[in-house]
């Protein structure tokens, strides 16, 4: 579609150009661009996080190294604390890339982009082309949302499969009752990414179900179907993970993880309920105000019955309401409510914007756009501040020695707060973690090589308690030091 840019940027044919604007294959075109161009630019190159990316892409690593689907392992144990899902994508994605940055991050970012696509269509589909357009720019520039797309985590592939649950169940209820088998899929995979917070598409559904009173389909065959599905699905990795490891998988998973991590609520004053709302106040621009008039237009919609409105209203609710009460209370566990928020402020913007006001609204988009794509991959500016330097850094002597037989050890570190990081990069993890100088000093006098990670700031009190140290790589925050003295000049650095 070829627009003349002299009569691009006037004002006259705003007719013509709104109408070629309202098109949706040239809505859906733009706005894929825009999103990958935010969400993939530069994504690989600065480093993992230590929590939680370099956590999961260590064990997606393992998944490879030891063939085992089912059971995650971390550093060779089993481990309990996630279901496999994104493990399994991002070990997809080594397969077609290596093992690198890039390859454990893009599961997330195509999950991210998949997830501002599938906005654009249920929104038009719920509204029209221009609030599908809408609401799917707002999640495309939210910065909470695209940040998140751009790390190793899972909570960006949830928001798209709970998306996706709420798409199907819409279209069930509207079109045709077989797309419940489409909701059961998806949210058993969303119990297969996040354990039981990927229970919320089904807790909305049969919400909204209740709320507008359509008992029968609780008894509708489909629905049945669709629930079997989210069972065989969703429990698949639960069952074998308990015939195999019987009680022990029930006490780290449930027992340590979802109810005294995460789910047993603690005492607290009423105020500190309300901490994502605070989040959102501090994080959701500049999209906030209309999303506080999305809702409110919502608000007024539901009360006359209009269900669509009603829908994105319980879902908002429900994972706010829900996850407000929990012990576990950070930004990234309610990650599924942005699509959501994402529709209302879409549909805000709708509402108040004149057509000729829209015309302009995307010209400028375009125009911002295409700065972007300049901006961000044809000069040297860096997206992202660099990850786990240090460790990475240090990462290659580590490997190096330690495949020449080096025990590894740490001093005063906290171990995943090591590790994460350290075993992704060198399949090394520091064990143990020392405490003691005393015990340091036993563990120097080996008669075989050993080599310890530290804080700088440590390295002169262990050198005034052990005689035979030389140190090995310093950086700026983290040192490695080894019993005796070591040729390093053929250690292949990054």
């Amino acid at each position: 579609m070829r627009l003349p840019l002299r009569r691009f940027f006037s004002s006259s044919g705003s007719v013509r150009y709104e109408r070629e604007f309202s098109n949706p294959n040239f809505q859906l075109t733009f706005i894929t661009l825009l999103s990958i161009v935010v969400i993939f630019s530069k994504l690989g190159g600065n480093g993992l996080a230590n929590f939680d990316d370099c956590f999961y892409a260590q064990k997606a690593k393992e998944v490879l190294q030891t063939g085992n689907l089912m059971t995650m392992h971390y550093n060779g144990t089993p481990a309990f604390e996630n279901p496999p899902l994104y493990m399994w994508l991002a070990a997809i994605s080594y397969k077609i890339f290596g093992v690198c940055e890039y390859a454990a991050k893009f599961p997330s970012a195509f999950m991210g982009v998949s997830t501002i696509i599938l906005v654009y269509f249920f929104a038009r589909y719920l509204f029209n082309n221009w609030t599908g357009f809408f609401s799917s720019f707002v999640l495309s520039t939210t910065f909470i949302f695209t940040r998140h797309a751009r790390h190793a985590m899972l909570d960006v592939t949830l928001s798209f499969f709970v998306c996706l649950a709420m798409f199907s169940l819409v279209l069930a209820i509207r079109k045709d009752a077989r797309y419940f088998l489409l909701f059961g899929l998806s949210t058993g995979i969303c119990i297969l990414t996040k354990s039981v917070l990927g229970f919320f598409p089904f807790v909305i559904a049969a919400m909204y179900l209740l709320i507008t009173k359509r008992w029968r389909t609780f008894f509708n065959a489909y629905f049945l179907l669709g629930c079997a599905i989210i069972l065989s699905v969703g429990f698949s990795w639960y069952v074998h993970q308990y015939l195999t490891f019987g009680r022990l998988f029930l006490d780290i998973h449930f027992g340590w993880l979802i109810f005294q991590r995460g789910i047993l609520l603690n005492p607290q004053p009423w105020y500190d309920h309300l901490s994502y709302f605070e989040d959102l106040l501090t994080y959701y621009w500049p999209w906030l105000p209309l999303l506080i008039l999305g809702v409110a237009k919502f608000w007024k919609l539901a009360r006359q019955k209009d269900e669509r409105a009603l829908l994105i209203l319980i879902w908002l609710g429900t994972i706010l309401g829900t996850m407000s009460i929990m012990k576990s209370r950070v930004l990234w566990y309610v990650m599924p409510i942005f699509p959501a928020a994402a529709v209302a402020t879409g549909y805000a913007l709708n509402e108040i914007l004149k057509p000729r006001v829209k015309l302009a609204f995307m010209k400028a988009s375009m125009c911002v756009g295409a700065a972007a794509i300049i901006l961000l991959n044809a000069t040297p500016l860096q997206i992202e501040s660099e990850r786990e330097k240090d460790v990475r850094t240090i990462a290659p002597y580590i490997k190096h020695f330690a495949n020449r037989g080096a025990k590894v050890i740490a001093f005063r570190r906290d171990f995943y707060g090591l590790n994460n990081a350290l075993l992704f990069y060198s399949d090394v993890a520091a064990s143990p973690i020392l405490q003691d100088y005393g015990d340091f000093s036993k563990a120097f006098d080996d008669t075989s090589l050993v080599l310890c990670v530290l804080s700088v700031s440590e390295v002169d009190q262990v050198l005034q308690n052990t005689s035979e140290i030389h140190v090995v790589k310093k950086t700026d925050e983290l040192a490695t030091i080894s019993n005796r003295s070591l040729d390093v000049s053929e250690v292949k650095t990054w």
